[in-house]
């Protein structure tokens, strides 16, 4: 089945729009962790997971310490993330206690050393002074033009027995915020190293040389003030991959400094909301979906799903609008887009986490009576547009997958011009009843809000986030605070 653009661009917003859509069809999320860490290792331990720092297994037993075989993986990985390339392993293996890979190539690259001679001693438990070194190593071999300059002098009571050349390197993981002490005046270097504390280190060093080389994602922040207050509002990309993290420090610094996250709607919360969009999702009569989409449409959705490795006898009940969802919930798992790796998604754990109140703008009973409320024929649009098939020499084209990718490379470089410009050709190509109801009406209750925040005597910072496409065009959230007579900056550092 082949469809213009138009059909195309009506699907297409979902993701920059509605945030329940999205989660309605996620993975379930990470697998769980076998053992609970602590709390402060928390946030970090889920960006090492997102960035894939280290296989599943490692997130698991938090509390044990880390061997040296475990830490040449752990660097190696580092390592290739930061890089984008392989390391080939040295070619003479010089020790006869080992074979790892991994060990080769930390050795190939000087990352890490032997203990003796030919020993290079794999399952001896590791410091947090051998994890330091191992770290400063691998940041200044992959990326030896970043500053790695101390500014700050270490006064630490426990450190007279570290030899210069280790306090230096462990001096500049300190003073840019990669390892921190264990108390006021301790190092605490000669201490085991657990697993929860090298996945926090890597997962810091990580962040600090994306941050230093610029490849962290600027996004679509903007500080809405009225001379007294400010309000900050992020537009959302509500499925993504690991490739938006991390942030910007701005994001970052403006989020952690809000007393208040606000969102559509709390996907991460509201389980009594999100069974109410899948009640509503279903024909409680004597209706099927095939009876109310016309034949060719319901055959290519059939094949779709069944070629997923879904049973159609499952989807029988559902509604058009769903089934759409659904058909572009497993296009974007196909292109390996997840939402749970979505913006807003991460913000409301992060704000779980860190104890932030967390409001909703609307709810996901709202969302899902808006698409229960869509016409019959919107719907039928809506299931239509999903299954757009595209093809370049031969070879199926995710188009959908291929489109938010280009979004959040958009949303990446902090580029609201090129945003824009897609939203305004995807706005005159679509539908208008569909534009009308998700756009018009919505951004102005969202303009209220954002108002109302402002102009709150609470003393709350409050950081909104709403999909993207709410901030853009005659009637979307920036327009309106300009016309209202507000401060308006988009902030890209």
């Amino acid at each position: 089945m082949k469809k213009g653009s138009k059909f195309l661009s009506l699907l297409l917003v979902l993701t920059i729009v509605f945030s329940s859509f999205s989660f309605a069809f996620a993975d379930g999320g990470q697998a769980p962790a076998k053992d609970v860490p602590s709390d402060w290792a928390v946030e970090h331990l889920m960006e090492a997971q997102i960035q894939e720092l280290a296989s599943e297994g490692y997130f698991a037993q938090f509390k044990e310490g880390v061997t040296r075989v475990e830490l040449a993986n752990f660097a190696t990985t580092l390592y290739e993330k930061l890089s984008g390339k392989e390391i080939t392993p040295i070619s003479t293996n010089p020790f006869k206690d080992t074979e790892d890979v991994n060990v080769l190539k930390a050795l190939s690259l000087k990352l890490m050393a032997g203990e003796e001679k030919d020993l290079f001693k794999p399952d001896e438990i590791v410091t947090r002074e051998d994890v330091a070194v191992v770290i400063y190593n691998v940041i200044s071999v992959c990326e030896p033009k970043v500053d790695l300059e101390s500014s700050k002098e270490l006064k630490h009571k426990d450190i007279k027995n570290i030899s210069k050349a280790n306090l230096d390197k462990v001096s500049v993981l300190v003073s840019n915020d990669i390892m921190d002490g264990k108390g006021p005046d301790k190092l605490a270097l000669e201490h085991i190293c657990t697993r929860e504390e090298v996945l926090v280190l890597f997962a810091r060093a990580y962040d600090f040389v994306i941050h230093k080389t610029g490849r962290d994602s600027k996004g679509f922040l903007w500080e809405v003030s009225n001379g007294k207050n400010s309000v900050y509002v992020l537009g959302s990309v509500h499925v993504a991959d690991s490739s938006i993290y991390p942030f910007s420090q701005s994001i970052i610094e403006t989020f952690n400094k809000s007393d208040v996250l606000a969102v559509e709607a709390n996907i991460v919360g509201d389980q009594e909301g999100l069974q109410y969009m899948m009640e509503k999702a279903i024909y409680t009569d004597d209706n099927t979906l095939e009876k109310n989409v016309p034949e060719e449409i319901y055959k290519a959705f059939v094949d779709k799903i069944s070629a997923a490795g879904l049973d159609p006898k499952d989807f029988e009940k559902i509604k058009p609008w769903y089934a759409g969802l659904l058909v572009q919930g497993l296009d974007m798992q196909s292109a390996s887009l997840d939402a749970t790796m979505g913006i807003d998604f991460n913000l409301m754990t992060k704000a779980m986490f860190a104890n932030k109140e967390i409001l909703e703008i609307e709810g996901i009973k709202f969302q899902a009576d808006l698409f229960d409320s869509m016409s019959k024929e919107l719907q039928i649009s809506l299931l239509e547009s999903s299954l757009v098939e595209v093809k370049e020499n031969d070879e199926s084209v995710n188009v959908q997958g291929e489109v938010i990718k280009y979004i959040l490379d958009a949303w990446k470089k902090g580029d609201m011009v090129e945003f824009e410009k897609f939203m305004e050709k995807t706005n005159q190509e679509g539908n208008q009843e569909f534009n009308n109801m998700l756009f018009n009406k919505r951004n102005e209750n969202m303009s209220n809000k954002v108002e109302e925040f402002l102009n709150s005597e609470d003393g709350k910072t409050y950081f909104v986030v709403v999909g993207a496409g709410h901030l853009v065009g005659d009637t979307g959230i920036i327009n309106s605070m300009k016309e209202r007579g507000y401060t308006v900056k988009q902030i890209t550092k």
